[in-house]
């Protein structure tokens, strides 16, 4: 009798590991199949984002040709507007380029 209890025991410890290893099998076999449901659902998100934005931008385009052609005084100074501020943030970006400086190695000294 004590051999059958013994061995019942080892087997119980048997059965428990099995179903412990059947458990992050199954686990892991829902997160690989989550992980692209998630990431589908991200770009769903980020697509209707873009969608909207698009959207957003027809509709100023159609805003944009409307004062054109209703109010081209204004619309001719907006554009004037828009393109000194163009031109300021390029000359600004430009001289902070050029002011940066440059990595100069001493003469005589390569890469070894």
């Amino acid at each position: 009798m004590p051999d059958q209890v013994d061995n019942t025991a080892e087997r119980l410890v048997q059965m428990r590991a099995a179903a412990r290893h059947g458990h992050s099998i199954d686990k892991r076999d829902h997160d690989d199949l989550a992980r692209p449901a998630r990431r589908a659902g991200d770009l769903r998100a980020q697509a209707a984002g873009h969608c909207t934005r698009a959207g957003e931008a027809r509709a100023e385009q159609a805003l944009r040709a409307t004062i054109a052609h209703r109010f081209p005084e204004l619309h001719a100074r907006e554009e004037t507007g828009r393109r000194t501020v163009r031109q300021t943030r390029q000359t600004t970006q430009h001289q902070q380029a050029t002011a940066r400086p440059q990595l100069q190695q001493p003469r005589g000294q390569g890469l070894k």
